[in-house]
């Protein structure tokens, strides 16, 4: 996965958040990791995110929100992977942020669709295009 510099993932291919962690660093539980400050991938399970990989929803007021906003406006793309089963993840290409909603009414219609009720902001994301392509760690700063 890991080479000269760049990361390169399969698309379709499955992988254990262990086997991220190792090649993009960053937490290995959150759902946008960070590396020194940078966002480095996300990862979205169905449960969260109904229309995953199109659509991440990210809940509360803290961290969270901030990582997600600096994420949207650095307009990098950061590889980004959907809980296929247990233990597994698939990467679904890199993805950078289209557009983020933050209106009420849109937030309730992703949480009848089952997001759970706390989302504060979602971001809709669009593949980056080439994703054969190894991805260079994306230049994302956020403040603490």
């Amino acid at each position: 996965m890991e080479h000269g510099g760049a990361v390169s993932f399969e698309k379709g291919s499955v992988y254990t958040r262990r086997q991220i962690h190792e090649a993009v660093g960053g937490s290995a539980r959150a759902a946008l990791p960070t590396r020194g400050g940078t966002v480095v991938c996300a990862c979205l399970t169905r449960e969260r995110n109904p229309r995953a990989p199109q659509e991440m929803a990210v809940g509360g007021k803290g961290r969270a929100v901030r990582l997600a906003r600096a994420f949207a406006a650095s307009g990098e793309a950061v590889p980004v992977f959907v809980r296929a089963r247990r233990g597994g993840w698939e990467y679904t290409g890199a993805r950078r942020v289209r557009s983020v909603t933050e209106e009420p009414g849109a937030l309730l219609a992703l949480v009848a669709e089952g997001a759970p009720p706390d989302i504060s902001v979602v971001l809709h994301l669009e593949e980056a295009g080439g994703a054969a392509a190894p991805l260079r760690q994306p230049p994302v700063a956020v403040g603490g």
